[in-house]
């Protein structure tokens, strides 16, 4: 098993996206299967479950004989990944004859700037994949990534649930708590990217503030996030990786209120 990533931004994404995996799990598998790379595991609260998934034309180099499934230390990755250099390349390979350790190789032309190489144990570990199942979402909103990571951040201030109210006129998304008072943003339809909500539709549901702050640290991977809402189904919420098919996706599981 070979992937290479020459392209700098390509290289940063990467690395970002392994940045903050350790605030949902401890390990992770990655599948390096033929046509594509995939990773999704579950937070250990079980609220939510993310997905990363990288076509293989998404790499420079994609060289996958037999699909290989790798377990490896969440921490461990991001402190190898966060040793690289801006104008660095990168090289994993997991030989055939010692499926025990991955291999990274961070290289590039200028001198100034040395090579390094890392060897990761590997590990053996016990994940089902979930089926996520098709839904047909009501509501849809594509609205920026930093906007909507701003408004989860103030939010948090004032509690730890997100309710969401819209309609085919407005949005509303709020929080509040006895002791620290109540905090509402209306979102301008006319604003966002794109919206869009099945004719008729009122929705009113509650979501983890805390896991949504953690899923907006990713924010910085690209510049628009899409936001699918069902009632009585996880919020789904995609950050879309360029055009080449790339993609990593959080669903959250709603609250359940207690009326």
């Amino acid at each position: 098993m070979k992937i290479v990533i020459k392209n700098p931004a390509k290289a940063e994404c990467f690395c970002n996206l392994f940045q903050h995996i350790k605030l949902f799990s401890d390990h992770i598998n990655i599948m390096f299967e033929t046509e594509r790379m995939y990773v999704q595991s579950m937070d250990s609260s079980r609220v939510s479950i993310f997905e990363i998934e990288l076509p293989a034309l998404w790499f420079e180099e994609y060289e996958i004989d037999n699909p290989v499934t790798i377990g490896i230390s969440s921490s461990m990755i991001f402190k190898v990944l966060n040793t690289r250099e801006k104008s660095q390349e990168m090289i994993w390979t997991v030989a055939d004859t010692d499926a025990e350790k991955l291999e990274l190789h961070f290289t590039c032309e200028n001198k100034a700037i040395f090579d390094k190489r890392f060897e990761l144990p590997l590990m053996d570990l016990d994940y089902e994949l979930m089926n996520i199942p098709s839904t047909e979402s009501q509501a849809e909103l594509t609205i920026p990534s930093g906007t909507f990571a701003n408004i989860i951040n103030q939010l948090k201030l004032f509690g730890e649930t997100l309710e969401i109210k819209c309609d085919e006129e407005k949005i509303e998304m709020l929080s509040l708590s006895v002791d620290l008072g109540k905090m509402a943003v209306d979102i301008n339809i006319d604003d966002l990217t794109e919206y869009s909500i099945n004719e008729g539709q009122t929705m009113n549901l509650s979501f983890s503030l805390s896991i949504l702050h953690n899923i907006c640290m990713y924010s910085k991977l690209t510049k628009e996030v899409e936001i699918k809402l069902t009632e009585n189904f996880p919020l789904k919420l995609e950050y879309k990786l360029g055009d080449d098919g790339g993609k990593m996706t959080f669903y959250l599981a709603p609250k359940i209120s207690d009326n």
